[in-house]
C-alpha cells in the first residue's frame, strides 16, 4: 500500500478525467450518474489510489463556498485494491478539510446504503432525518464534527417555495422554545409553511420586522424576539418602484407599529458577526439576513437560522437545498460557517444593511 500515492483532481475537468480513467463503468450507469452532476462553483474534487494507469479507489467531494464544510459525495473502493485504501481516502479528506480551515466533514450515502466501516472508524455519527428536504428525504447523512460545537440538533426543513425561506428559518427556530412546528407530513408541513409565510410575507420577501412579528406571535409566551436592522427605512424593496414599493412600505410601517405594541426592541446599531457568535453560544438563536451570491455566485436575499456556536464558527440550518449542483439536505443541516464569511453574507443591498432577529427564552 505503502508504494501507491494518492493523487488529488479539482474542478469539474479533473472529476470527468476520473470517470473516463475507468472509474464510470466501474460505477454502472446510475452511480456514475451523481459523479457527472455540474458541481462547478462547488469545489468538486476527486482523490484517487492507482496501480500504474488503473485507478482502485476513489473519494468524490464538494463543498458549498463561505462555508466551513466539506461533503463527501461517494467513495468507491475496487475489489482489487489493497486493504486500508478507503481509510487512506477518508483520512485524505479530512486533512484537506482541516487545512482549509473547516469544522465539519458530511457524509451523504443514497437510500439504502450501508455505511462503511471506515465511517465509523473516522467518528462519523449519523444525522437527525428531515422533516421535509424537497426530493432528497431519502438521502442519509452523517458528519465529522472536526471543530467541537456542543449543541443539540435541530430539526431539518427544506423550503418548497423559491420565497418561504423566512417562514421556513422562524418555524425551525421556534422549535427549540417549545413551539414544535414541522412533524414530517407533507401536506400539513406545506400548508404550515406556506400560512406561515403569508402571515409574515412583503410579498413575495419576509422583510426583519414584519418576520420578527410573526415569529413573535408564534412563540407566544415562550420567547421573546428582537430586532437589529442598520436602516430606517423599508427593506428589500430595492426591485420596486412605484405602487408596488409604496404598498410595501405601508406595509412595513405597520409592521413597525404591530412590534412597538408586542415590545419587540429594534436595534438600527448594525450588529457584528462575533456578538452574533456569542449570542447563539450562549443559548438564543439568530435568524440571518443574507445574500446569497458568496454561496451560489447569484446575488439574492435569504433566511437562514443560526443556532449553535463556538470560538469563530457559526452553525446555521439553511432552508435552500441546490438540488441542480448535487446538493441535498446533508449539505445544508448543520451547516458550520465562520465568522469572517458570515460578515460577507450577513448584508443585503446597495448599502449593505443587516438584518438579524434574535430569539431567546423569555
Amino acid at each position: 500500500m505503502q508504494a501507491i500515492e494518492p493523487t488529488l483532481a479539482e474542478g469539474a475537468a479533473g472529476v470527468a478525467a476520473v470517470l473516463a480513467a475507468g472509474v464510470a463503468d466501474a460505477l454502472g450507469t446510475e452511480r456514475a450518474a451523481r459523479w457527472r452532476i455540474g458541481r462547478d462553483g462547488y469545489r468538486p474534487a476527486v482523490e484517487a489510489l492507482a496501480d500504474g494507469d488503473r485507478i482502485l479507489a476513489a473519494v468524490l467531494t464538494s463543498g458549498r463556498p463561505a462555508t466551513a464544510a466539506t461533503k463527501i459525495v461517494d467513495l468507491w473502493v475496487s475489489p482489487d485494491a489493497p486493504d486500508g485504501a478507503a481509510d487512506r481516502l477518508v483520512e485524505g479528506v479530512l486533512a484537506r478539510a482541516r487545512e482549509r480551515g473547516d469544522a465539519a466533514v458530511k457524509w451523504e450515502l443514497p437510500e439504502g446504503a450501508t455505511a462503511p466501516a471506515s465511517a465509523a472508524d473516522h467518528g462519523f455519527a449519523r444525522m437527525r432525518a428531515p422533516w421535509g428536504a424537497v426530493g432528497t428525504e431519502v438521502t442519509q447523512g452523517l458528519v465529522r464534527w472536526l471543530v467541537p460545537i456542543a449543541h443539540k440538533e435541530p430539526g431539518y426543513y427544506g423550503q418548497t417555495t423559491l420565497f418561504t425561506c423566512g417562514a421556513v428559518a422562524g418555524l425551525i427556530a421556534a422549535e427549540r422554545f417549545g413551539r414544535p412546528g414541522f412533524a414530517g407530513e407533507t401536506e400539513p408541513d406545506r400548508e404550515l409553511e406556506i400560512d406561515f409565510w403569508r402571515r409574515a410575507s412583503n410579498y413575495p420577501a419576509c422583510e426583519p420586522i414584519g418576520l420578527a412579528v410573526t415569529v413573535q406571535e408564534h412563540l407566544g409566551a415562550g420567547g421573546a424576539v428582537q430586532v437589529a436592522l442598520d436602516h430606517p427605512g423599508p427593506v428589500l424593496l430595492e426591485d420596486f418602484s412605484g405602487f408596488d414599493h409604496d404598498f410595501r412600505a405601508e406595509l412595513q410601517r405597520e409592521s413597525r407599529k404591530r412590534a412597538a405594541d408586542l415590545g419587540i426592541p429594534i436595534d438600527g446599531a448594525r450588529v457584528p458577526m462575533s456578538e452574533v457568535a456569542t449570542r447563539v453560544a450562549a443559548g438564543e438563536q439568530a435568524l440571518l439576513l443574507i445574500d446569497e451570491a458568496p454561496m451560489h455566485a447569484d446575488p439574492g436575499p435569504h433566511w437562514i437560522v443560526a443556532h449553535a456556536a463556538a470560538g469563530p464558527y457559526v452553525v446555521v440550518e439553511d432552508p435552500w437545498v441546490n438540488r441542480e449542483t448535487g446538493e441535498t439536505w446533508v449539505d445544508t443541516h448543520e451547516l458550520p460557517i465562520h465568522v469572517d464569511d458570515l460578515e460577507r453574507l450577513v448584508a443585503w443591498g446597495p448599502d449593505g444593511y443587516r438584518g438579524v432577529i434574535f430569539l431567546s427564552a423569555r
